[in-house]
């Protein structure tokens, strides 16, 4: 059988792991701290982005940046991050992509730091080709800068990638 994508890029929260109700949760902790009421759906609306550029969205300038301390701080929380965990199927897939030969990206709106902790915890390293995050690009999801650089770095028509993601920033970046 003759492979008709020679990559396959992979967003990580909520495709590769597990990590949409920890960061839901985080969100709606933190906001209402400040007293921001923030619906649910609103929320997880803005999935996909940087963090930062979700508080934006959803906090008043004169709070943005004092609630973009408070959430780097809970994100440098053992219990915090030992709450994330892949889905059940990750590392089946994906080595069942590399078996076929199919190289594989990681393509995610997070920054460096939550990357890196998402490539290690997991051992992604081993089972991925290329990853990128939106702290190597200008423009973030839902951009398309991140998969025209994996393209770019493995001289790979667009016509032979696919990326698989949950939001509709993943959706509007492919």
């Amino acid at each position: 059988m003759v492979n008709k994508f020679k990559m396959i890029g992979f967003d990580l929260d909520g495709t590769l792991i597990n990590s949409i109700d920890v960061w839901l949760d985080l969100f709606k902790r933190v906001l209402k701290n400040f007293k921001i009421n923030a619906e649910e759906r609103e929320i997880k609306n803005l999935f996909g982005k940087e963090y930062k550029k979700i508080v934006y969205s959803l906090a008043p300038k004169e709070k943005a940046e004092e609630i973009i301390e408070k959430i780097k701080q809970e994100r440098k929380n053992n219990l915090f991050l030992n709450k994330f965990k892949l889905f059940p199927f990750t590392e089946k897939v994906l080595l069942n992509i590399r078996k076929r030969g199919i190289k594989i990206a990681t393509i995610s709106g997070n920054d460096r730091e939550m990357n890196d902790f998402f490539i290690n915890k997991f051992r992604l390293n081993k089972m991925v080709d290329f990853c990128i995050c939106a702290g190597n690009v200008k423009k973030g999801k839902p951009e398309p800068d991140m998969i025209l650089k994996v393209l770019e770095f493995f001289r790979i028509p667009n016509k032979e990638f696919i990326y698989i993601g949950d939001t509709s920033y993943d959706v509007e970046m492919g």
